[in-house]
């Protein structure tokens, strides 16, 4: 199995567009050959056929690979019906020059639904995306999402193959986000028997590690946190479990990290003598480079210790 990074901490530091072959030759220095490459809503307002044509030829040049993309986080219900998925399929055209072959779209939160009301409305929105995926060729991943304050209902493995399976197309398919799942943990999701429900709909992964759950007097309360495996004290993700789910499934992805470490955090903001100081709001280049050398080789030894790891 190989690593894969979605490298959203460098969005930081660079413009994203304008700086895209200096971030993926970064990347590729750390270690890493396959990215998972984030749509931002900027590139599809402008020319995105050329950012697009611009990511595929660079990726073949530094002889690395896109296998998973992420579109726009946006909710066509907070401002209507769901009817209206331009972004998204832009996103899938985008994809289809980029040479990506599948896409992360999030699942639309409907404020007060129930249960059955959420799966109905947002099977509806995928469906609405088929003729443009049957064009494009470029398949979409579902992602299970949410807590227990907000009105999703994709708590674990077996409701995310629920809805997959309702929307009934062979182009759609799950995106695991490990950290999400354990914002439950054990209560409502366990790694390993959501990775097994998902079956061969699995395609990608989105591995952090995060705090997990605790009652809101106890400790952090199912903070989303994004961070690197093994680097806070609270982690709770049991990767044992995730890994023997994907080695019984025959999981044939990446293994991806999805990690926002280090990045621009919210700090109160610090007057010395009339003016705001950020000298330590980040991190220089070279310490971000060692950082994520250091998450290749915790991945690297997750692998290895399996025997998956493939260079």
């Amino acid at each position: 199995m190989k690593l894969s990074i979605a490298p959203i901490a460098l969005h930081h530091y660079f413009d994203t567009d304008k700086d895209q072959r200096t971030i993926l030759e970064i990347v590729k220095e750390c270690g890493f050959t396959c990215v998972d490459y984030d749509i931002k809503a900027d590139y599809l307002n402008g020319d995105y056929e050329e950012h697009a044509q611009r990511l595929r030829e660079n990726l073949a040049e530094l002889g690395m690979s896109a296998p998973q993309g992420h579109a726009p986080i946006q909710n066509p219900f907070e401002t209507g019906d769901g009817t209206d998925v331009e972004i998204f399929l832009r996103s899938l055209e985008f994809c289809k020059i980029a040479g990506i072959p599948q896409v992360v779209i999030h699942s639309c939160e409907i404020k007060g639904a129930s249960r059955e009301e959420f799966i109905e409305k947002n099977v509806d929105f995928y469906r609405r995306l088929i003729p443009c995926m049957e064009k494009t060729g470029v398949c979409v991943l579902l992602e299970n999402i949410g807590h227990y304050e907000q009105d999703y209902y994709l708590r674990n493995g077996m409701e995310l193959r629920e809805l997959i399976d309702r929307i009934d197309h062979p182009m759609f398919g799950a995106c695991w986000d490990v950290g999400h799942a354990n914002l439950f943990w054990k209560k409502d999701c366990e790694q390993y028997s959501s990775v097994v429900a998902l079956g061969d709909k699995l395609k990608a992964l989105h591995v952090h590690d995060n705090a997990g759950y605790f009652e809101k007097s106890h400790r952090h309360h199912r903070i989303d946190m994004h961070t690197i495996p093994y680097f806070s004290l609270y982690d709770s993700v049991n990767y044992d479990a995730l890994i023997q789910g994907l080695i019984d499934i025959g999981y044939q992805g990446t293994f991806n990290f999805e990690v926002n470490v280090p990045v621009k955090t919210v700090r109160y903001s610090f007057e010395y003598k009339g003016e705001i100081v950020r000298k330590l709001e980040k991190l220089p280049i070279d310490l971000l480079k060692q950082m994520n050398v250091l998450l290749y080789n915790i991945g690297k030894h997750m692998l290895e210790t399996y025997g998956i790891y493939e260079e």
